[in-house]
């Protein structure tokens, strides 16, 4: 991406739209379900207890690993090199995001999955933590400048890059 290409706007739009591209591909299947699981005339009994149960209960501690991995995660953290420019670093940023809004989303494809195998609120719990963690992950301008260390020369730059 050569910095003549480079538009800062262009840039910034296509992060917010896969963001909320990836969010809406884990909600859409979960309302659906949730929809079809409140609207059922047929009550399944939730037994706590049942070997079944405590097998799907797992799938909480894949949502959780998710979670925990998209903040602390080795392929996650961003590599960032005082030689690096503003295009790298942008770069940089876009590829990491990419790749935590994607464990989120199976995360929320995974508390979808759980919950419709065995309804409990304890999947939508879940689902409501993944969706938490969308909602920290934001790609505001803010969070950019932040978290890619960048100047206030940088982030004048960017905006002249329009």
């Amino acid at each position: 991406m050569a910095q003549s290409d480079f538009n800062w706007k262009d840039y910034h739009h296509q992060i917010y739209q896969i963001y909320h591209g990836m969010i809406a591909l884990t909600l859409v299947p979960f309302a659906l379900l949730f929809l079809e699981w409140d609207s059922s005339v047929e009550r399944v009994e939730v037994s706590y207890s049942s070997p079944h149960f405590i097998l799907i209960a797992q799938l909480i501690w894949v949502v959780g690993f998710g979670c925990w991995y998209v903040w602390r995660g080795e392929k996650v953290r961003y590599i960032l090199d005082e030689e690096m420019t503003l295009l790298q670093k942008l770069k940089e940023f876009k590829q990491k995001n990419i790749y935590k809004y994607l464990i989120l989303a199976l995360a929320g494809f995974t508390s979808a999955l759980a919950m419709w195998l065995q309804p409990s609120f304890i999947f939508v719990i879940a689902y409501f933590a993944v969706l938490i963690q969308y909602s920290f992950l934001r790609p505001s301008e803010d969070k950019i400048v932040r978290d890619m260390r960048l100047t206030k020369a940088d982030r004048k730059k960017l905006h002249e890059m329009t």
